[in-house]
């Protein structure tokens, strides 16, 4: 999956896939970070770590 940023007015960009438009009036710096996370997650990448167990035990805790 291509990510293509692209700079808009204002010095702001915009990061967008195939599938459609991921952020928009974004940083540069935070463009490509999302740019990197995308690609991960598109060649399999899954968090892990304290955010992702967090995440995870907050959505069990809702269902009961």
């Amino acid at each position: 999956m291509p990510v293509d940023i692209q700079k808009q007015k204002g010095g702001s960009y915009r990061v967008s896939t195939p599938g459609g438009v991921k952020a928009k009036h974004t940083t540069k710096t935070k463009a490509k970070r999302q740019e990197r996370l995308l690609n991960a997650v598109e060649h399999g990448w899954k968090p892990t770590g304290a955010p992702a167990r967090d995440a995870i035990r907050k959505r069990v805790m809702k269902k009961y």
